[in-house]
């Protein structure tokens, strides 16, 4: 791909364009290095501090990652939906996000996903789900809290959209953050019977099912997560 001189007092605004669309149109796949900043700085006709600033802004959007060392360089990153949790994370801090908030969402979101799941979940994508249910931890506490979220996650990647799976990565964030800042007692904020009862519906491609489950599902955990609220101020992020 050709880059076009920048004559524009948004220099580094400019760049940051160029190399964003060049990473997004397949131009560099993961895993690529972008060419060195001396190249850019032929390219654009700009200064390395241009350059430089406009890798920072793209290292801290996640896709690139700036590899020390002599063999080093800008390396473009796989689609990860970890640095829009990050924005996320700062303005839902500046609007004090409740969550009640986060819970509000996963209503709306998450039964529409656990539907498609059982419309497009592939043979790989069920035994992921028994896989996840058999490793089941002993005992509450983080990691158990950490299993629990990574089941929501396992259905959004059935769901064979891309959109849905980083939104429900992202809430997912949230939720796992949720849960160990507010700290319930025993970290058990469910039944044990939900997730089987889920993977059923989805195994045996009961669309409307799986939707009507999953609500079910939330909407028994929602009061749980409002008493919470209430005795603990209930903000996610500050």
């Amino acid at each position: 791909m050709s880059y076009n001189r920048i004559d524009n007092p948004r220099l580094a605004e400019l760049a940051i364009k160029q190399l964003k669309e060049s990473i997004l149109i397949g131009k560099y796949q993961p895993g690529q290095r972008i060419p060195p900043e001396s190249d850019l700085v032929k390219a654009f006709g700009v200064s390395r501090v241009i350059v430089r600033e406009a890798i920072r802004d793209l290292e801290k959007s996640g896709l690139l990652k700036v590899m020390r060392g002599p063999k080093g360089g800008a390396v473009v990153q796989p689609m990860r939906h970890n640095a829009v949790t990050s924005v996320l994370r700062d303005i839902l801090s500046m609007g004090r996000a409740k969550v009640s908030d986060i819970m509000e969402v996963r209503l709306d979101v998450e039964p529409v996903v656990e539907g498609l799941a059982a419309d497009r979940a592939t043979d790989q994508d069920i035994q992921d789900l028994r896989n996840n249910l058999l490793s089941m931890p002993e005992a509450p506490g983080d990691e158990y809290v950490s299993w629990n979220v990574e089941f929501h996650r396992l259905i959004a990647k059935a769901s064979h959209n891309p959109m849905y799976n980083i939104l429900v990565n992202i809430l997912m964030d949230f939720t796992e953050e949720m849960v160990l800042r507010l700290k319930p007692t025993e970290r058990v904020l469910h039944e044990p019977h939900w997730h089987p009862d889920i993977l059923e519906r989805i195994e045996s491609r009961d669309v409307e099912g799986a939707r009507r489950v999953f609500r079910d599902h939330l909407q028994e955990i929602i009061p749980t997560f409002k008493e919470l609220e209430r005795t603990q101020s209930g903000i996610l992020f500050h």
